[in-house]
């Protein structure tokens, strides 16, 4: 089976459309469409039926997804494989991280690594925890920065701690200079990152018997702090989310008792990594301790 039709089909199924995926691996359509057709010809069942916006996979497709992303993904690693053992540089990288990540690291790994291998690419992939396992689990992405799954079999590489920080409007009267004191968050009005982003805070909360009183919630670390800015609640961030907006008119102090979540990088396996990844780890691993 040529596994470079079966990364086309898999493209399709992740647009839902023959002419975007066409556009992304630069194929025409009626170049997909053969494809499709030859792989059903070997398949010997249809794999895509359409629906109002485009196409779909059909039921018997979706049983074989998982194992499809595994075939294209081990031939992509055969390749680079074979290119590391000619002494040539290609491959891609799919990298799954978080906003805060992606604004304060991610940037400075990716131009380390270009410059380094120019050939190989990086691809982004943006979202929470549970997106974060998610990928990884289904094979989506080669490796993830952020939390450690808990849910998951994976394996982990530990790179920094960031400390967990109270966000206050600038008008309360804080007790302390130094830090604010958890048990100032127990009903008191919140303003919380949703869970599946955000679960080391609620462990926080669990672990010290506090219950907020949670008024508002969004995916957006500015928007929780312009939130926080007009005085309507309380919230917690990293540090290094605060990092990128210290021109925000709010207050932030160290919790007491001090909290931390440990950051690192998340993949199926470090025996099994591809040669670009295992570079790309070696990058990452080399910029954020010059750079803690």
């Amino acid at each position: 089976m040529d596994t470079k039709k079966l990364e086309t089909l898999l493209k399709v199924i992740e647009y839902g459309s023959i002419t975007k995926a066409g556009e992304d691996l630069g194929y025409t359509q009626s170049g997909i469409s053969h494809m499709i057709k030859s792989i059903e010809r070997d398949f010997g069942f249809p794999v895509l039926k359409r629906n109002r916006t485009g196409v779909e996979p059909t039921d018997d497709c979706k049983r074989m997804i998982p194992t499809l992303r595994q075939m294209v993904n081990w031939n992509e690693q055969l390749e680079q494989i074979i290119a590391s053992i000619n002494e040539i540089t290609i491959g891609k990288v799919r990298v799954g991280t978080f906003t805060s990540m992606s604004v304060h690291w991610i940037p400075k790994i990716i131009k380390a690594f270009q410059n380094q291998y120019p050939n190989i690419v990086i691809e982004l992939v943006e979202g929470g925890g549970q997106s974060l396992s998610y990928g990884i689990e289904n094979g989506l992405i080669d490796i993830g920065f952020g939390l450690r799954p808990t849910e998951i079999n994976v394996d982990w590489i530990p790179l920094f701690e960031d400390c967990l920080m109270a966000v206050i409007p600038r008008t309360f009267q804080l007790d302390s200079a130094e830090h604010f004191s958890i048990k100032h968050f127990d009903q008191s009005p919140f303003i919380a990152l949703p869970e599946y982003f955000d679960r080391e805070v609620q462990s926080v909360f669990e672990t010290h018997g506090i219950t907020p009183d949670i008024k508002f919630s969004s995916t957006d670390d500015y928007t929780i702090i312009s939130m926080v800015e007009q005085g309507l609640g309380f919230s917690i961030l990293p540090q290094m989310v605060l990092q990128g907006y210290k021109h925000c008119r709010v207050q932030t102090l160290p919790l007491e008792p001090y909290c931390k979540r440990q950051l690192g990088i998340v993949l199926p396996s470090i025996k099994n990594a591809s040669p670009a990844t295992e570079k790309f780890i070696e990058c990452a691993k080399k910029i954020i301790q010059i750079e803690k």
